[in-house]
């Protein structure tokens, strides 16, 4: 049997068989990362965030207490405000900035009330009960390197980054 007469017997099968394949090819390539991203999901992960940050403002009074890396995550902890405004539950979202030579990732955080900042900058008379943060990255979403960790910070119009000097690599 000829390969033409063979394809005109065997059409059907031939069609049916490519659009499986092109079907699972098509299924790989576009919906199989969000899938398993879905079920590796850590709970409190962070979200990556498509932001366009300010140049930097250097005007955020901040600390980082933790940051420990492991094969499946960055934990954070710590707090942040903007000089001279309230760090008000609601009002203000803070944000973790990761920035390498090649990429910037920007996650958002978890906010934690942080009582001891409040009374640690009692004098400036600002509501800083909500300045704390929790963060949960995990590396998957980022490539390895060495990361510079910054934080940006969204009150409102008024927006404020700034870079910690601390580094992470992994």
């Amino acid at each position: 049997m000829l390969m033409g007469s063979w394809f005109r017997t065997h059409k059907r099968q031939v069609i049916t068989h490519t659009s499986i394949v092109v079907g699972f090819v098509l299924f790989t390539v576009f919906a199989v990362e969000p899938l398993f991203d879905r079920l590796e999901r850590v709970p409190g992960e962070a979200q990556l965030q498509q932001l366009q940050l300010p140049t930097e403002t250097n005007d955020i009074h901040l600390g980082i207490d933790r940051i420990t890396i492991d094969s499946h995550a960055i934990e954070c902890e710590g707090w942040a405000f903007i000089e001279g405004h309230d760090a008000d539950f609601g009002s203000s979202k803070t944000y973790i900035v990761l920035k390498s030579d090649r990429r910037t990732y920007i996650f958002d955080t978890a906010p934690r009330n942080r009582p001891d900042v409040a009374e640690a900058f009692e004098a400036l008379n600002l509501n800083l009960d909500w300045s704390g943060f929790r963060i949960n990255i995990p590396v998957r979403k980022i490539g390895r390197g060495k990361y510079t960790v910054g934080l940006y910070i969204t009150k409102g119009d008024i927006e404020a980054l700034q870079y910690t000097g601390r580094v992470v690599e992994f």
